[in-house]
Order: C-alpha cells, then sequence, then structure tokens
C-alpha cells in the first residue's frame, strides 16, 4: 500500500462509524489509484434518486424493501456472479456498480446505501459464508439476501442455508444475525480478497489486505500472525520479527505462543546476518 493511501485508509479507521460506501471505495483504491471516489457516491445517490418514486408508494418495510429488491435487481440488472465468484472485481464497489455483478456482501452493501438514503433502517449481518442484510422498523426484522435476487428470508430459510453450510443439523444462533459495523463489514471484504490473493500466491496484494485488515482492527491476532508469517516468506525479517514479537505481547498464552518464540529466535538470528 503506498503511504498516501495509507494515510487516507489510517485516517477513514479512526472515525466511528466509519462511512461504508467511502471504505468500500478506498479498498478499491488500492488496485485503482486513480478512482474518483466522488464519482461514484453520485452513483449511489443517484441510484437512490431512481428508486425513490416506488419506494415512496410503498405502504410499509416489506413492500418498500420488495420495491428497493425490484429496482436493484431486476430493473437495474444487478447479480450475483456465480460464474467467476473468486474474481477480485466483485470486492471493488466501483467495478460493482458499472458491471453490475458482485458477491454477497459487494451487493449488500450497494442494498444498504441505496437503502439508508431512502430511509430504512438497513445493517450488514456477517451470517456465516453469505452476507446479508437486515431491515428493522417497529413492528420487526426482516432479513434479506442481495446476492439472490434481495429475496426475504424466513428462519426456516435461513436454517436450512446452515446445514447446507456445515452439511449437519446447525442450530440457528441469534448472533448469527446480529447487525455488524462498517468496521466489521470492511474487515471481512479484505479477508476475502486476502484470501483471492493467497490462493493465487500474489503475495503482495495479500500483504496489503492484510495491512488494512490490521488498520481497522489492530487487535485482529490471526492476521497479525499470519502477516508475520509472510513478512518472513518474503525475505522482510525485521518486519517479520516485530509482527511475531506483537502477537507474543497481546497472546502470551495462544497455542501458537511457542512456535512464535522460535520464530523470534530465528529471525533475530537472520537480522543480525544482514546487519
Amino acid at each position: 500500500m503506498n503511504e498516501s493511501l495509507r494515510r487516507e485508509f489510517t485516517m477513514l479507521g479512526a472515525r466511528e462509524p466509519i462511512p461504508l460506501a467511502r471504505g468500500a471505495l478506498l479498498i478499491a483504491k488500492e488496485e485503482y489509484p486513480d478512482l474518483d471516489l466522488e464519482k461514484y457516491l453520485d452513483k449511489l445517490a443517484e441510484l437512490s434518486r431512481e428508486a425513490e418514486p416506488a419506494v415512496r408508494k410503498a405502504n410499509d418495510t416489506v413492500e418498500k424493501i420488495q420495491s428497493l429488491s425490484e429496482f436493484l435487481f431486476d430493473q437495474k440488472g444487478f447479480e450475483g456472479n456465480r460464474e467467476q465468484y473468486g474474481d477480485p472485481r466483485n470486492s471493488f464497489l466501483n467495478d460493482v456498480l458499472e458491471r453490475r455483478l458482485g458477491i454477497p456482501i459487494s451487493l449488500s452493501v450497494i442494498y444498504i446505501e441505496v437503502g439508508r438514503r431512502l430511509g430504512l433502517n438497513l445493517y450488514g449481518v456477517s451470517f456465516p459464508a453469505h452476507f446479508l442484510v437486515k431491515a428493522i422498523d417497529d413492528r420487526g426484522e426482516l432479513v434479506i439476501d442481495p446476492f439472490n435476487e434481495g429475496v426475504i428470508l424466513d428462519l426456516d430459510e435461513i436454517r436450512s442455508r446452515l446445514e447446507q453450510i456445515y452439511r449437519q443439523p446447525v442450530d440457528l444462533h441469534p448472533d448469527m444475525l446480529k447487525p455488524v459495523s462498517t468496521r466489521h463489514i470492511l474487515t471481512r471484504m479484505l479477508r476475502n480478497l486476502k484470501n483471492i490473493y493467497a490462493r493465487s500466491a500474489d503475495w503482495q496484494r495479500t500483504l496489503s489486505a492484510l495491512d488494512r485488515i490490521l488498520i481497522l482492527d489492530p487487535r485482529a491476532l490471526d492476521e497479525l500472525l499470519e502477516r508475520a508469517i509472510l513478512y518472513e516468506r518474503m525475505e522482510c525479517f525485521a518486519a517479520a520479527r516485530e509482527d511475531f514479537q506483537s502477537f507474543l505481547a497481546q497472546a502470551p498464552d495462544h497455542p501458537a505462543a511457542d512456535t512464535v518464540r522460535d520464530a523470534i529466535i530465528r529471525l533475530t538470528q537472520q537480522v543480525s546476518r544482514l546487519n
């Protein structure tokens, strides 16, 4: 990550709440350094203006959600990219807005951003393996799946999805459907990208995704350990040692602690040789 973008992302990460669309576009800016964020924020605003007449006519939240889903998926043609699910462009908000193709979390970001501009109380839901959206009003809650054309899911359908994911009966825990913060959403987007890049051995992009996850959540121990291992793989021995030391300071009793201690000794020797 270049230093200018790092500063911009760090400043955004220091805000609470983080603006969702701007944060998602900053993730894309790593891939597209000249990305015009305001252009795509305007596209979201324009979508909400186009959807407003139909949504305003709706009598209740269910009808508003149905109208919004019809607008985005039937009229505007947004859809889940099932054929190329692992394409990183599915995670870049500018690409999703241009191509009308995305994965559950990126389509959910668009759904939330457009719907909130229309007065709907929409929140991200970090459901296992498949991001969802929740609408809340004074009468209750609705769970929506933007990857599947904004269908409203009942509890039986959600339980069935859990069984498909885990391939066995699983209890539906309330935490699985609780609203999550923008910080959580952006972190999950970055984890998706990290996994895509790691599978293709694109270590520089993997490292950039890890950097940004740790900007958003400095106590993300799994990513801290993963970055330390990656730094060593890339022969950045001093940086690797620093991450291992930080991990050990935060989690001295972690199951990986002994392995980390050995790594610190090994890397100290490597750094000494280089000096």
